[in-house]
């Protein structure tokens, strides 16, 4: 007869479980740090996590985040970048190591054992931790991380949460490269705005076509410029382009500037996700025969 494991392994792991659905509905989204702790925090006693990526050989944070609502998570793992403490932290230099071999990779240490004083007292001191995990993984060509701190009132971890947490960490090493690669193609309206370029095209690919003159009266007037400057660079009156934007707003079915932006917006953002959609769709066709260089 096979053994069963005791009531409460079984309870602590259909905690564990339940708590994953939500971490994954979360996706891409502001929640998706606060699911993703409160997951942690069942799983191995999570006080604190973050989520990083490396950019240009350095880590970048995606979210991070405190279960006490604070923002000491993203303050510590700021001042772990700005003091570069990451190029000589043994276990993120191991991790890595690692996941180039593995594609996954687990490491856990003892605070208080750090040999490196200023280190452990600058990083870890003011947050009481004293436990760390780092769960790293190879996605896309780039690592991935998760900073996991356990606080000094929760001790070391126990045999079970460590397993829980490696039978998990492919799993979740799958989670966190979707997230955060949702979270950076997310449309920054910054380029939509600040580009007259980038304005202009996506005038000229809206639902509702604006004959060329009312498109670039519109196109400035998104832009920031003036009646006047507008005249001036369009080589017309201000009479004119008063005559032209009438127009265009009565196409467009809008009556202020606001409108005009909020309908932009809306453009621009549809453009964005339609475009994302065939340059998915090419990328999955086959490349064509004979492209290959023979060795």
């Amino acid at each position: 007869m096979r053994a069963q494991n005791p009531p409460r392994e079984r309870d602590a792991s259909s905690v564990v479980l339940r708590q994953l659905p939500g971490v994954i509905c979360s996706l891409g989204n502001d929640s998706f740090g606060q699911e993703l702790l409160n997951f942690l925090n069942a799983t191995c006693g999570a006080e604190h996590c973050t989520l990083f990526r490396f950019s240009n050989q350095s880590p970048c944070e995606v979210v991070a985040v405190s279960r006490d609502g604070t923002d000491t998570a993203h303050r510590q793992f700021s001042r772990y970048v700005a003091g570069a403490f990451w190029r000589w932290d043994t276990m993120m230099n191991q991790a890595i190591r690692d996941v180039g071999s593995n594609g996954v990779s687990l490491h856990r240490g003892d605070v208080s054992a750090m040999p490196d004083s200023d280190f452990r007292n600058q990083i870890y001191g003011r947050t009481r931790i004293r436990e760390r995990f780092l769960l790293c993984g190879a996605t896309n060509n780039s690592a991935i991380g998760l900073s996991i701190l356990r606080p000094e009132e929760r001790g070391v971890a126990t045999a079970k949460e460590i397993a829980e947490l490696e039978a998990l960490s492919a799993t979740l090493v799958a989670i966190l490269s979707k997230h955060a690669g949702m979270v950076e193609a997310r449309p920054d309206l910054s380029v939509a705005l600040t580009s007259l370029p980038e304005i202009q095209t996506t005038l000229e690919n809206a639902s509702v076509k604006l004959p060329r003159r009312e498109a670039e009266v519109c196109a400035r007037i998104l832009y920031g410029i003036s009646t006047a400057g507008i005249a001036l660079d369009i080589g017309v009156g201000e009479e004119t382009v008063m005559t032209y934007r009438k127009r265009a707003y009565q196409r467009l079915s809008i009556g202020s500037q606001r409108e005009l932006l909020l309908w932009y917006v809306a453009e621009w953002s549809a453009s964005r996700a339609n475009r994302a959609h065939w340059e998915a769709r090419l990328e999955s066709f086959p490349a064509p025969p004979g492209n290959s260089s023979a060795h």
